[in-house]
């Protein structure tokens, strides 16, 4: 059985590694850290990013009955790693500035709380190899797509591509697989999917679009299948539906059922 993870694993872990004794201002040293130019487009995205799993953890906090004794320490933790990352300590040095609130007082709770909040929210921990293959399969869907418009509908094709982009950009820097602003990407693929789909007649029609929707409906298949969805539930014919309906309860944080709308196979052993 392949190593699990769940979002509270992956906000600390990400923190801890974060811990360093480099005298570089902090926005150097985070834009080193995801290969990005300090305060550019990309530079913003990974700290909204970081941002976002803070806020989507006090959401599950609130929302898990087992935590309620723990919840308003979990909030100090968050609030504090938070810090770290303000305007004021990107400009001066990391070391003494931004990594202290990086501590193991602030990183441990959340680190402990992940054994409640795997209950939930568990997917598998992907490997270096499968997050290539995950990159991989990404990049040949967007490269076909690129090279096939789709005349008055091709703005449902840049959307397409667009958060198949964000998708690749999120797995990459932050190498999030999880829940959040990664998975957000995927809803939204789904969604400029489902428009096509909607609108989609025959076939013989539409030649050109039909080729589309099945080459993103492959696509889609692959990334889930990559991600450890059992194979049961991508293969069924309303796997884009689930696919959507799970995204979508995950990003409202509507943690009861969740698990039983995309069942991962690493998961459920």
């Amino acid at each position: 059985m392949a190593e699990l993870t769940d979002p509270a694993q992956e906000f600390a872990l990400l923190c801890s590694a974060l811990r360093t004794e480099d005298n570089a201002k902090g926005a150097n040293y985070l834009a080193a850290k995801f290969d990005t130019a300090p305060y550019s487009f990309h530079f913003y995205q990974v700290l909204f990013t970081i941002i976002e799993r803070a806020e989507f953890l006090r959401q599950i906090t609130a929302q898990l009955p087992e935590a309620e004794h723990v919840a308003p320490q979990i909030e100090k933790n968050i609030k504090q790693i938070l810090k770290a990352f303000e305007a004021p300590n990107l400009a001066q040095p990391w070391r003494t500035h931004g990594a202290p609130y990086l501590n193991d007082a602030n990183i441990s709770p959340i680190l402990i709380f992940s054994v409640a909040v795997r209950k939930k929210f568990a997917y598998p921990l992907l490997t270096e190899d499968e997050q290539s293959e995950l990159v991989g399969v990404v990049e040949e869907l967007i490269s076909w797509l690129d090279g096939h418009q789709i005349g008055e509908q091709d703005f449902i094709r840049q959307a397409l591509i667009e958060g198949l982009r964000q998708f690749k950009f999120r797995v990459e820097r932050l190498r999030w697989m999880g829940w959040g602003y990664t998975l957000q990407s995927l809803r939204e693929v789904i969604s400029a999917y489902m428009a096509l789909e909607r609108g989609f007649t025959t076939e013989g029609e539409m030649p050109l679009v039909a080729a589309v929707l099945k080459k993103t409906a492959q696509g889609l298949r692959k990334i889930y299948s990559t991600a450890g969805v059992a194979k049961e539930v991508f293969e069924s014919g309303d796997f884009i539906l689930k696919a959507y309906g799970a995204a979508s309860m995950v990003i409202n944080a509507k943690v009861a059922g969740i698990a039983g709308v995309l069942t991962f196979t690493n998961a459920t052993g």
